[in-house]
């Protein structure tokens, strides 16, 4: 069991994630080495657009800019404050005209390992 953490913003490292239709920058600090269920960590997106479909449960706190969320019934616009929950197989996209930035949390944290693939 690992102890409890404190990470600081300034000094996350973010590296990008690239996916077939946009590339976001990403700090994955709850992972394997931390905990053996859960995932998390911050995300931003400029002028971006992400196509997905997530096979975890998520759960998004915006905290900086606007991310719109197109769903199967709509576009729905988050800003700093809004909580986003996407159950398992929720097909989306992400959507970021200007920088927007949110944490996630997702379970489980190794989902793709168990699809025998790797995170982009």
């Amino acid at each position: 069991m690992s102890k409890a953490k404190i990470f600081k913003h300034s000094e996350l490292t973010l590296k990008p994630s690239v996916t077939p239709t946009g590339t976001s920058s990403i700090a994955r600090v709850i992972n394997a080495e931390i905990s053996r269920t859960m995932g998390g960590g911050i995300e931003y997106l400029e002028n971006a657009s992400i196509d997905w479909t997530v096979t975890y449960d998520e759960v998004l706190f915006i905290h900086e800019g606007t991310l719109t969320i197109e769903l199967d019934d709509g576009r729905y616009e988050c800003n700093p404050g809004d909580i986003v929950w996407l159950p398992n197989g929720t097909h989306l996209k992400y959507i970021a005209t200007e920088r927007a930035g949110y944490f996630y949390c997702l379970y489980p944290f190794d989902w793709a390992a168990r699809q025998g693939t790797i995170e982009p």
